[in-house]
């Protein structure tokens, strides 16, 4: 591999302030040495030092790490942009319930490779995912996600999410699948393995604690869902006398890291004991709008040092893939929901989308930001259209102004996996054409048929315009 240096008007690194790289750096640039990181600084210091390495970027372009999308299902990659009639608990039962168990490794692995284009395509070069369908004996679905991801040279974090209560089966093929996604994590580039935990209501007793010794012994990291609608706080509560995070406390979940989806309705206490066991939380302010299930209090959390970063959740939830419209949301949000434009800042929404995701990860010594020795996650914006013509403040232009058409260039591990707007690695055309059919059938398979046009059946009359 070469050396490449990527130049940038603006290179926002997302240094934290005990880096000695600047935070930002006008008319800078990156060195890239393979997968990592070798130099950062201005452009002139570096081209000088490096005179013959290729330069890519431009002095009109605003450089960045790779966006780390905290939480997401590629089990849901076939079913965008349906049943948004719904709030999460009804959703889940008319809708999620029925796609769960006629999911299979083609499914999963036409998904990922669809929704992994729009992620890439935003800018996202870490995606934590929790596949969430019912386990398939003899043949796993989640190898096809791993697939996928090396397939796009898209990194993920990778895990399965499925409970037991009022299932056809136990604790037992949840732990195949979790062996198949391992093994399958363990020979790729690009993904690593996480436990999934679903939520806590899918749960038998011995099944939620099985999983938690699942990823303590195996000293695995857990990706769960926590508090994302009051509902679930109470049925907790009804179930145990604790909360889910007291609860998760309590049953020894938090003795591994742990990255908490969504958070929304944590009371002080809650935050309290997430801060004092390192949990990150993902926040997933779109897919929160969407299913109506509140805004979490992520000025709160991050006054105590808990790490937060940003979701995009699935693409039934969302139900985009751009990463860009959450960042942007997520700010948003902070602002209508304390009245204040001061609630959070164009800044502080790009650092939980770079470095505060790779922290609520604990994988801050890698990814999240442009730091010598750090993995060679990059994006360029492309600055000269008319977008992002003038930039007066970069951190808005990134946050506030840009989107993904002005994603021009994305590095992920050192290899171009979007060049000049264009994904590298897959035909884009044949992944949609693949993805027609087997939608079609997963929506007969489910009997979603009311929901959905793609089988020509007429939509419900809560569906009609």
């Amino acid at each position: 591999m070469t050396k490449t240096l990527i130049r940038g008007g603006w290179v926002l690194t997302a240094a934290p302030a005990t880096s000695p790289t600047p935070a930002a750096i006008r008319d800078g640039a990156v060195l890239l040495d393979g997968p990592r990181i070798v130099a950062v600084g201005t452009f002139a210091e570096l081209a000088a030092e490096h005179p013959d390495v290729a330069v890519r970027g431009g002095a009109d372009d605003i450089v960045t790490p790779g966006f780390v999308n905290t939480h997401g299902h590629f089990s849901e990659g076939l079913i965008t942009g349906i049943g948004s009639q719904y709030t999460l608990w009804e959703w889940l039962q008319e809708l999620i319930s029925h796609v769960n168990p006629v999911m299979t490794r083609d499914k999963a692995y036409a998904g990922t490779l669809l929704q992994g284009i729009q992620m890439l395509r935003s800018g996202v070069t870490t995606a934590n995912d929790m596949f969430c369908s019912d386990p398939i004996l003899g043949e796993p679905a989640t190898p096809g996600v791993v697939q996928a991801l090396d397939e796009l040279g898209l990194r993920g974090i990778v895990s399965f999410g499925s409970g037991d209560v009022d299932r056809g089966f136990g604790p037992a093929p949840i732990l195949e699948e979790f062996h198949a996604l391992r093994e399958a994590a363990d020979a790729s580039r690009y993904s690593t393995f996480r436990v999934g935990m679903s939520s806590i209501g899918r749960y038998t007793d011995a099944a939620w604690e099985e999983h938690i010794g699942y990823a303590v012994d195996g000293g695995h990291g857990i990706h769960v869902h926590i508090q994302e609608v009051r509902e679930e706080v109470t049925a907790a509560r009804q179930r145990t006398g604790r909360t889910v995070v007291g609860h998760a406390e309590a049953t020894g979940m938090f003795a591994v890291p742990v990255i908490a989806a969504h958070s929304v309705w944590v009371d002080r206490d809650d935050r309290e004991r997430y801060a004092a066991n390192g949990v990150g939380v993902a926040h997933n302010p779109v897919a929160n709008g969407i299913l109506a299930s509140g805004i979490a209090p992520v000025a709160e959390m991050r006054a105590l040092g808990i790490p937060v970063g940003i979701g995009v959740d699935g693409p039934a939830s969302n139900d985009s893939q751009d990463f860009l419209q959450a960042m942007k949301t997520a700010a948003l949000l902070a602002r209508v929901r304390d009245l204040q434009a001061t609630a959070m800042s164009a800044r502080e929404a790009f650092e939980m989308g770079t470095i505060g995701g790779a922290q609520a990860l604990r994988m801050e010594d890698e990814i999240g930001s442009l730091e010598p020795g750090k993995r060679a996650d990059v994006v360029v914006f492309d600055g000269n259209g008319p977008t992002l013509a003038n930039v007066h403040d970069p951190y808005q232009a990134v946050v506030f102004v840009a989107g993904s058409r002005e994603v021009r260039d994305v590095w992920v591990d050192g290899d171009l996996s979007v060049e000049q707007f264009e994904v590298t690695k897959v035909d884009v055309a044949e992944v949609v054409a693949r993805s027609r059919p087997l939608a079609r059938q997963l929506v007969r398979e489910a009997g979603l048929e009311r929901l959905s046009a793609l089988t020509g059946a007429p939509l419900d009359d809560t569906e009609r315009p």
